[in-house]
């Protein structure tokens, strides 16, 4: 399927779950910068998509190999440094693995 049409397809499905909070992005455009408000499921994409599979899963605790297996990141480092996880969370996932108990 090509990528726009798969963009165009989450986006209906974002529109379909309520994902409908307004988000206002600013832009330069000619030196000036520019507001402008979208209902959050317009912006969903391919990559949005992705990068919020990745984190989830990685949340839910599956491994980083398992994951990237799935997303097709070859790089352990490129994989951490593009999911979307603060230093305390990572802290507390460590904090609650077997290993540590």
């Amino acid at each position: 399927m090509p990528e726009q049409k798969i963009n165009l397809t989450l986006k209906t499905i974002g529109r379909l779950a309520r994902i409908n909070e307004n988000v206002e992005i600013e832009r330069t455009v000619g030196g000036s910068k520019e507001k402008t408000s979208f209902k959050k499921y317009q912006l969903i994409t391919n990559h949005t998509a992705r990068r919020s599979f990745c984190t989830n899963a990685y949340k839910a605790g599956l491994s980083t190999i398992d994951i990237m297996a799935i997303s097709g990141h070859k790089s352990e480092a490129v994989f951490l440094k593009y999911i979307k996880i603060t230093p305390n969370e990572r802290l507390k996932r460590l904090a609650s693995h077997e290993f540590f108990n």
